[in-house]
């Protein structure tokens, strides 16, 4: 399964520019808007074939959208991180096109390949692959295992 991916790098907010404030602007956004930003943010790829959340998710959504607020708030300097389409579609109301720094795909199956012989990097391999396990389809990558149950509701 192959995912688009949109980078985005959002620059300091400035109202006069065009540039909003994250943080203000996601603030009262719904629960399925949220989830969709909760489960669709990614942090930049730092090694090839990797995707790990931008935030780490807890069962109640209230905190874990207060984290990525945290992580999102562009008042003080740029920030950059990796949507995909969910997310972007609710980005794409508060933010230009000009905040997307460019496009790519990335491959699921990827995922399951050998990480290695244990060294620093299999290792994070293994971690990042432990997170996003059993992504055979996109409602997998966007829910997160182990909040499917709660956040149901």
């Amino acid at each position: 399964m192959m995912v688009h991916l949109y980078d985005y790098n959002v620059p300091v907010s400035d109202p006069g520019a065009a540039a909003p404030s994250l943080r203000d602007a996601l603030a009262g956004l719904g629960d399925e808007d949220r989830k969709a930003l909760l489960g669709g943010l990614f942090k930049q790829e730092r090694m090839p074939g990797t995707m790990e959340r931008l935030s780490t998710l807890v069962t109640d959504l209230d905190a874990s959208f207060a984290d990525l607020l945290t992580l999102l708030d562009n008042s003080a300097r740029p920030r950059r991180f990796v949507a995909i389409d969910e997310a972007k579609e609710v980005l794409d109301r508060y933010l230009p096109p000009s905040a997307i720094d460019g496009t790519h795909d990335w491959d699921v199956a990827r995922l399951h390949e050998p990480y290695g012989d244990g060294t620093y990097h299999g290792k994070l391999l293994k971690r990042v692959r432990k997170q996003l396990r059993s992504v055979g389809t996109r409602e997998a990558l966007t829910t997160p295992f182990l909040l499917r149950r709660e956040w149901g509701r």
